[in-house]
């Protein structure tokens, strides 16, 4: 009986979700806050008891580790606060965890960018010409997809010049390339999208049949 109940409310929030389709309504707005709400509350929930209970317990006992790790970013939080309350006079405070959180963020972005796309990438297109047909086709067409994609990018050859025609010429390839690639990304998204509406539709109808059924 409780996984009929589950099932019956899964199945009528789903209903109110895609009753979006027929524009803002009462009952999309309904599930939207309730999602919202229960995704605020678990995170508060799993916040309190894997971060901040631990630390706080931690910092009790008194250890020297306990301090450095969990006292100085508990410091650092402090210093949030007078940009929270509103006061102005030591609002500058709040500078010095921000300017480390974006510091370490934009850090952290750009050494995943170099070592999760750039360096994979360059290997990609230094690879050696072994193997077979296919293989050397492959190695080709990354290359010069690679290339031309680049060439997209580079803006300072002069126009009128011959490097600045040819130069053109393989960005007007580029910007294809881009394209596709995009469209690529958008078609994958799109599949996404639509299994996930055919696993909801199938959902429903299951859970129709079993109420039917029973």
């Amino acid at each position: 009986m409780q996984d009929v109940i589950v099932n019956i409310i899964a199945a009528l929030l789903t209903l109110m979700v895609l009753s979006r389709i027929a524009g803002d309504n009462p009952l999309f707005r309904a599930a939207q806050y309730l999602f919202v709400g229960t995704s605020l509350g678990l995170a508060f929930v799993v916040a309190y008891h894997q971060v901040l209970r631990p630390a706080a317990l931690a910092l009790i006992d008194g250890s020297m580790s306990a301090l450095w790790l969990y006292g100085v970013p508990f410091l650092l939080g402090v210093l949030l606060l007078p940009r929270v309350v509103g006061e102005q006079r030591w609002s500058w405070m709040a500078n010095i965890p921000l300017a480390l959180v974006f510091g370490v963020g934009g850090a952290l972005a750009v050494g995943g960018a170099i070592i999760g796309t750039l360096l994979p990438q360059i290997s990609d297109t230094a690879r050696p010409l072994f193997g077979g047909a296919e293989e050397i086709a492959g190695v080709a067409v990354l290359v010069i997809g690679t290339v031309l994609t680049l060439a997209s990018f580079y803006y300072t050859a002069p126009s009128e010049s011959r490097s600045g025609r040819i130069v053109r010429g393989a960005a007007a390839i580029g910007h294809w390339l881009i394209m596709v690639a995009f469209g690529f990304f958008f078609a994958s998204a799109l599949q996404s999208y639509l299994s996930a509406l055919v696993e909801r539709i199938n959902f429903i109808l299951a859970t129709v049949r079993g109420l039917f059924g029973a």
